[in-house]
């Protein structure tokens, strides 16, 4: 298992537009254009809280792939 598969699954989030005269951004990931449209200070915390579960859901993946194949193709695959 590679991160990218992971992250192809389940994008990571970033700024995708900016609209100065209200003070918000646009929130969007590879597959979406814009999910959401925020503040800096919640688009910053959205992508942190995003980049964690990913890093922690990457981490789970690749390391239940090397001890229990079998149970990770189970759930991957399912």
């Amino acid at each position: 298992m590679r991160d990218k598969y992971v992250e192809e699954r389940f994008p990571r989030y970033f700024e995708f537009g900016m609209h100065p005269a209200i003070g918000m951004v646009d929130v969007a990931s590879c597959k979406n254009d814009t999910v959401a449209t925020v503040s800096k200070q919640h688009l910053a915390n959205l992508v942190k809280d995003r980049d964690e579960v990913l890093d922690m859901l990457c981490l789970l993946a690749r390391t239940l792939d090397q001890i229990a194949p079998e149970t990770f193709n189970k759930i991957w695959y399912t």
